[in-house]
């Protein structure tokens, strides 16, 4: 897979998050920070990944977030203190657990991880690879809407990049 180098979008606001070297720092304990890419796929962009440099201090396997994100408004500067799903997009938790409307099997992740993406617009699938892992997600309004690659962060020292 060749993986299209997404960067994070440092406009929209991200407080207690640090983008420096195209690396997002959780730079505090709790709160959802949600974190897009500049662009949006398409057809010829639509493929991406996400290396989960360190995922912080949390536990609980949840507090960090990969996934989707549609635009929710031009003119938007944050996204409050919610993790993608709540913001009408499609992800999963470190611990494997999908949120948000699509079908997909459990797909756990961790520190050192790096989760690829290939967004299909024909048959609006997404397959998700890490390792030897692989699942394949449905969205039924994929090819209809503009979307973006995402993560979100809640742990302190969260590191996370796109790649």
């Amino acid at each position: 897979m060749v993986l299209i180098p997404f960067q994070i979008d440092s406009q929209l606001a991200h407080p207690g998050v640090r983008i420096e070297d195209g690396v997002a720092t959780k730079e505090t304990n709790g709160g959802w920070v949600t974190l897009r890419a500049t662009k949006c796929l398409s057809p010829v962009n639509h493929q991406w990944g996400v290396k989960i440099l360190d995922q912080g201090e949390g536990t609980d396997g949840s507090g960090l977030m990969l996934g989707l994100l549609p635009t929710i408004n031009s003119n938007v500067v944050s996204y409050g203190t919610k993790y993608i799903s709540e913001l009408g997009g499609w992800c999963f938790s470190r611990a494997g657990t999908p949120y948000g409307n699509w079908k997909i099997d459990p797909f756990p992740f961790g520190s050192g991880s790096v989760v690829e993406f290939d967004a299909d617009f024909e048959t609006n699938t997404v397959t998700v690879t890490s390792g030897r892992e692989k699942a394949i997600g449905h969205i039924q309004s994929l090819r209809d809407i503009d979307i973006y690659p995402a993560f979100s962060v809640y742990y302190l020292n969260q590191k996370v990049a796109f790649v």
